[in-house]
C-alpha cells in the first residue's frame, strides 16, 4: 500500500492510502486564505513523489512550481511553458497522458478554458475506458466548471458517476462549495475541509459531518488546518498540512508498475514536429530487433509436434540502472582511499549483475528511505542475540538515548523486533544485511539514441542510497551516482488463444527474469 503524507495530528504523521485519492472522489474546500491551494499543492507533491499519474486543471497558474523537484509537463501560454495551448493537438495529448509525467494544465491566460478542458478530458476518459489504469483529475475552482446553476461541463458528471470503475479519480477544489453542482459534490467520499465563513458554504458541507453538526471552530480555523473525513479518516480529524518542498505560485509562472516516457519525447510528439531524437548515457543493444525472434525458444501446442508460437511484437525497452561509485578506506591501516563501484536497478533498488545477462538479486530495496543512523544501528544488531539500546549504541559511539527512537522506527518498519529482558528493552535484527559487492569494473557507457524505444523511469534517489551505503560500509561515502540505461526487448508471443510476454537481453540475447 502506498501512503501519502499530507500533514500531522499533534506532531504525528497523518498519511492516507493513495488508492483512496487516485481512484476515489475527493473534495478540498476552504475559503480564501485557508491554505486550500497550498494543501492541494502538498497532495500533488505526494502524487509526484510516488510516480502517480494525474492532470492538474490549474486556473490561476499556481502549480508549475512542481517542476522544481519533479518531472512534469507544463501546458499554458507563458514563454517558459513546455507546450502552448494554441499549437496543441488535444487528441494526441489525451492518448499520451496515461504514460506521461503529470500534466499541469495552466488556464490562467486561456480565452476558452471550458472548451479545451472538455475536449481533453473526454479524450482521457475514452483512453481510460480502453486501458483501465488508475489516473486522477484534479480540478481547481470547481465552481467555474460545474456550477450549481449555469453552463456545466458534463464530462465531470460522467467522471464522478462512472469513472471509478475505469480507474479514473476526481478531486474537486473550491473556495465556494455552495456554488458547486450538488450532484457532483455529494459523490465525494473523501473530504478535506478548512476554514469557511459564508453561511451558504457552511450549510453546503454540513452533510459531511456526523449529525450535520459543524465544528464550532470551522469559522476560525487558522491557515493550513483542515478536517479530513470519509475514507481518509473514520472520524473527523483536524490536521496541520505539512510544509511544501516546492514553490507555490500565486500567479504564472510559476509529478502495479507503470512505464513513463521521457518528457522530451512526449513534448516532441505533441508539437507535431521532428525534434532532435533525445540521447542519454547507457549501453547500446548489440542485437538487432529483426534477430530477436531467432533467439527465442518457442512453445508448441504439444510437446513434440503441433503448432508453434509466433512472435507478434518486438519492442525495445530501456531499463534504468545506476552505477554507484563508493569511496572507501583500504589497506591494513585503512589510511588509503580507493574508489570502487556497484550497480543498482533504478526501479527496485536491487543489485544488478551485468555478466552474461542482466539479472537482479536482493539488494538495498528494504533499506532505502532509512537514515544513516538507522542503518548503522541495524548493522550492529544480531539476528540471534538480544542487544539493548545502550549496547548497540556504544558500538557506533553514541548514547543509548540517541539510539532508542531510531530503533523504535526500525521496529515499526519490521526490520527489528523488541522484547523485555527483566526490565530492559532489547532488540534483534529481523533481516539479513546485504553484502555490497564492490568492484573496480565500471560499465563503458556511451551516448545512445532513444528514438522510439520505451524508457522506464528510475525511482531510486541518490540521497537514499548515500545514507544506506554510509550506514553499511563504515568510513565510506558515495562519490558518484550515475544513472544509465540498459537495453531489453519486450517480446509478445501467441499460440492459438494463449499469449505471453518475455524479456530478452538486448546485448546477450538471453531471456531475462526481472
Amino acid at each position: 500500500m502506498t501512503l501519502l503524507h499530507l500533514g500531522f495530528i499533534d506532531k504525528k504523521k497523518f498519511e492516507v492510502d493513495a488508492d483512496q485519492i487516485v481512484t476515489g472522489r475527493t473534495c478540498v474546500i476552504g475559503s480564501s486564505g485557508s491554505g486550500k491551494s497550498y494543501a492541494v499543492g502538498v497532495i500533488c507533491e505526494e502524487l509526484c513523489k510516488n510516480h502517480i499519474p494525474f492532470a492538474m486543471i490549474d486556473t490561476e497558474g499556481e502549480y508549475s512550481g512542481l517542476k522544481e523537484k519533479y518531472e512534469a509537463i507544463w501546458i499554458g501560454e507563458e514563454e517558459q511553458c513546455d507546450l502552448k495551448w494554441s499549437t496543441l493537438d488535444l487528441d494526441e495529448l489525451a492518448r499520451q497522458s496515461l504514460y506521461s509525467p503529470p500534466l499541469i494544465l495552466d488556464l490562467s491566460d486561456v480565452s476558452n478554458p471550458k472548451e479545451k478542458v472538455g475536449k481533453l478530458l473526454t479524450g482521457i476518459y475514452a483512453e481510460i475506458s480502453k486501458q483501465r489504469v488508475p489516473y486522477l483529475i484534479v480540478l481547481e475552482e470547481a465552481d467555474r466548471f460545474i456550477p450549481q446553476s449555469g453552463d456545466k461541463l458534463q464530462i465531470f458528471n460522467e467522471i464522478a458517476r462512472r469513472g471509478r470503475k475505469r480507474g479514473l479519480g476526481l478531486m474537486l477544489c473550491t473556495q465556494r462549495p455552495s456554488l458547486v453542482d450538488k450532484n457532483v459534490l455529494s459523490q465525494c467520499g473523501n473530504q478535506v475541509i478548512g476554514k469557511l465563513v459564508i453561511r451558504n458554504d457552511l450549510q453546503s458541507v454540513a452533510h459531511f459531518f456526523q449529525g450535520r453538526t459543524l465544528p464550532k471552530q470551522l469559522t476560525t480555523l487558522s491557515a493550513g488546518k483542515f478536517y479530513t473525513m470519509g475514507a481518509l479518516s473514520p472520524v473527523p480529524s483536524l490536521i496541520k498540512i505539512r510544509k511544501k518542498i516546492t514553490k507555490h505560485g500565486g500567479i504564472t509562472p510559476k509529478l502495479a508498475k507503470r512505464i513513463v516516457k521521457p518528457s522530451a519525447e512526449i513534448i516532441a510528439r505533441l508539437r507535431g514536429i521532428k525534434a532532435p531524437v533525445p540521447e542519454t548515457l547507457g549501453l547500446a543493444p548489440t542485437i538487432a530487433p529483426n534477430d530477436v525472434p531467432l533467439l527465442i525458444k518457442r512453445q508448441k501446442s504439444f510437446v513434440l509436434f503441433g503448432k508453434e508460437e509466433i512472435v507478434t511484437k518486438v519492442n525495445l525497452l530501456y531499463r534504468p540502472l545506476i552505477e554507484v561509485a563508493v569511496r572507501i578506506r583500504k589497506g591494513t591501516l585503512r589510511k588509503k582511499y580507493e574508489t570502487m563501484s556497484f550497480v543498482l536497478d533504478g526501479i527496485t533498488g536491487k543489485f544488478a549483475e551485468l555478466s552474461g545477462r542482466l539479472s537482479l538479486r536482493e539488494g538495498l530495496e528494504r533499506f532505502l528511505g532509512l537514515a544513516e543512523l538507522q542503518v548503522s544501528l541495524l548493522r550492529k544488531l544480531y539476528p540471534s542475540k538480544d542487544s539493548s539500546a545502550e549496547d548497540v549504541a556504544s558500538k557506533i559511539g553514541i548514547s543509548g538515548g540517541m539510539a532508542r527512537k531510531p530503533l523504535s522506527q526500525l521496529e515499526v518498519k519490521r526490520l527489528v523486533r523488541s522484547s523485555k529482558l527483566a526490565r530492559i528493552k532489547v532488540f534483534r535484527r529481523l533481516v539479513d544485511i546485504p553484502k555490497i559487492k564492490l568492484d573496480e569494473w565500471r560499465p563503458k557507457l556511451e551516448q545512445i539514441v532513444l528514438a522510439q524505444a520505451e524508457v522506464e523511469l528510475a525511482r531510486i534517489r541518490e540521497n537514499e542510497v548515500r545514507d544506506v551505503v554510509k550506514g553499511f560500509i563504515e568510513g565510506s561515502d558515495v562519490e558518484s551516482f550515475k544513472p544509465f540505461l540498459y537495453p531489453l526487448y519486450r517480446v509478445e508471443l501467441a499460440l492459438k488463444n494463449n499469449k505471453r510476454t518475455i524479456l530478452i537481453d538486448g546485448r546477450t540475447g538471453n531471456e531475462v527474469q526481472l
